[in-house]
């Protein structure tokens, strides 16, 4: 296990120079509505932590273990290696469009939380997308999830990056989870007529001397994230 205060990079060096290294360990939220970007920021962290030598679990709910590893590879992150070599580990979790009771629920984010604590050679965790999950369960059944992540992050050391839809949950919940989280980025869309621009908002960063950076970043399909000028962003 890593010591305590160690950190990673992003491995995109606009994004690091702006938002900095991410502080470990941490319980790391990042949430958006649907195309903002919010897949390609958690795969963007995990790259840049396999690259500082961390060990990672994928757990995807959006694609298969070849599309997210086909995905990485087009945006310039080829993680074949870090696969091959056995630190990125790659996992499918099948649950759009099943409908979900609460018990159902609360006994699925019960074994999330089991399987993180339980992974001990494992130092971080992304999971992309938690919204399938929380969007039919209780109030009480979130809290209690996130407070077990919570207890997870802080007496085990471990990393864990997860991914929200910005409707999934009300927001008075999202300030509840913010609290308990050490990191929080928010992304939204801006459209200028046929060209699409991405918000990145730090509300939230362990370790940061503010919170309430913006950063506007397009998505490019051969170098991932490209982080723009605002006043680039606002023409």
């Amino acid at each position: 296990m890593r010591e305590n205060g160690r950190a990673f990079k992003s491995y995109n060096s606009e994004l690091d120079r702006k938002v900095g290294p991410i502080s470990t360990p941490a319980l790391f939220l990042i949430e958006g509505p649907n195309d903002s970007g919010k897949s390609v920021v958690s795969m963007q962290y995990c790259y840049g932590a396999l690259k500082d030598g961390f060990s990672c679990y994928f757990v995807t709910t959006e694609t298969s273990f070849r599309g997210l590893r086909e995905s990485m590879k087009n945006l310039s992150w080829d993680v074949t290696h870090f696969i091959n070599m056995g630190q990125l580990k790659i996992a499918e979790m099948h649950v759009k469009n099943t409908m979900w009771s609460s018990s159902d629920s609360k006994r699925i984010l019960g074994l999330i939380g089991s399987f993180i604590e339980k992974r001990n050679d494992t130092e971080l965790f992304v999971i992309d997308s938690m919204t399938y999950l929380l969007t039919n369960t209780t109030p009480n059944n979130i809290l209690n999830f996130f407070t077990h992540l919570r207890n997870i992050v802080d007496r085990y050391e471990k990393t864990v990056i997860l991914t929200i839809h910005t409707h999934a949950i009300e927001q008075d919940m999202f300030l509840r989870l913010r609290s308990i989280s050490d990191i929080h980025f928010i992304l939204s869309i801006k459209e200028m007529g046929d060209r699409i621009v991405r918000i990145l908002q730090v509300l939230k960063q362990k370790g940061a001397e503010k919170s309430g950076l913006m950063i506007a970043f397009e998505i490019d399909q051969v170098f991932g994230i490209r982080v723009l000028p605002f006043s680039q962003a606002k023409a």
